[in-house]
């Protein structure tokens, strides 16, 4: 073996390497973030710990749940669109969701601002 070739069997071997950590990390990556997404959706922790703080949302005809959950990530009552969209079609409500107007909480879950978003009334005030 000589010089030439004993430098492209290292070269070779480099790049090797150097493949497998980009996919180990990209896999790694992607691994925790589906494990943080998971949590999140089903976890389902509020926003904030205690009484939280109370924010005013207006939901009109024409909105349907993803546009539902932007609005509430933009408010800071969730953390996550994509988890209320997804949690909203798993529990079969992202149809039931009502026009009007809401008092909804930083401390509620997902589920619980599903659950006051899908009730039949007009206007429905949450207390803390």
């Amino acid at each position: 073996m000589n010089v030439k070739q004993l430098l492209g069997a290292v070269t070779g071997m480099i790049i090797k390497i150097a493949i497998a950590a980009v996919v180990i990390i990209f896999v790694f990556k992607a691994a925790v973030s589906a494990y943080d997404f998971g949590f999140q959706l089903f976890a389902d922790i509020p926003v904030s710990e205690g009484e939280g703080r109370t924010v005013s949302v207006t939901i009109s005809e024409m909105q349907d749940s993803g546009d539902v959950g932007k609005l509430l990530e933009e408010k800071g009552i969730i953390r996550d669109a994509t988890a209320f969209i997804i949690l909203a079609k798993l529990s079969e409500s992202e149809d039931e969701i009502q026009p009007g107007s809401y008092e909804l909480s930083t401390s509620m879950s997902m589920e619980e601002i599903l659950e006051v978003l899908c009730a039949t009334e007009d206007t429905t005030e949450v207390e803390n």
